[in-house]
């Protein structure tokens, strides 16, 4: 009875950790066109080339949080843009246009 209980815990724990990076994966998709409505007015995904995910999520929140000066008085982003920006800005896809 306790090898079940042990293997059914183990099975479980297996696959929460197997879906779980497709569950809180950031959407590329969502990011697009947020990032179409919000910021290709005056940014491209070939602007970001270079920049790591963490490092672009990084300058987004100062941008939002008014750390780093931006040309628009005020942009609103929430935690969840600001990681599907950077899914899709730094998607393969996008980094070899300028």
């Amino acid at each position: 009875m306790t090898h079940c209980i042990h293997r059914f815990i183990a099975c479980c724990v297996l696959s929460i950790a197997l879906c779980a990076p497709t569950v809180w994966a950031a959407d590329a998709a969502a990011g697009k066109a947020v990032a179409q409505a919000k910021c290709a007015a005056c940014h491209q995904p070939a602007d970001w080339r270079g920049e790591t995910d963490a490092s672009l999520q990084s300058l987004l929140r100062d941008v939002v949080s008014g750390k780093v000066k931006h040309h628009k008085a005020k942009v609103e982003l929430s935690d969840d843009d600001i990681a599907n920006i950077a899914a899709y800005w730094l998607a393969p896809k996008n980094s070899k246009s300028k």
